[in-house]
């Protein structure tokens, strides 16, 4: 049944020459979080929608109530065909729209 929500952690390790990096980016290791929702097309927005309510929720946790809406349409070069691309880019403005909030059309 959809939707599936799925979230993991997982550590990477690397190793860059001496000199190519410094300070706090020159990491041995770190641990990033990763998560997908596989949905159908019709419940793609809702789940934009929750995903923008969480990310709204932790943003005010930390005091954070000000921010800047950058909507990134699909690039010269991406995977996927018109149809799809289409469909996801709606599917977004359908989400801020149902948010209420403003937002810039950051083109490709």
């Amino acid at each position: 049944d959809l939707p599936i929500r799925w979230a993991e952690l997982g550590t990477v390790y690397r190793y860059e020459r001496s000199g190519t990096m410094h300070g706090l980016f020159r990491v041995r290791g770190f641990t990033q979080d990763d998560a997908h929702i596989f949905c159908l097309p019709s419940q793609i927005a809702q789940e934009i929608t929750g995903v923008l309510n969480l990310t709204e929720e932790i943003l005010s946790t930390f005091g954070f109530s000000e921010y800047q809406i950058n909507l990134s349409t699909r690039p010269e070069k991406s995977v996927g065909g018109d149809e799809i691309w289409n469909e996801a880019e709606s599917a977004l403005k359908e989400a801020l729209a149902m948010k209420k909030w403003d937002y810039v059309v950051d083109e490709g």
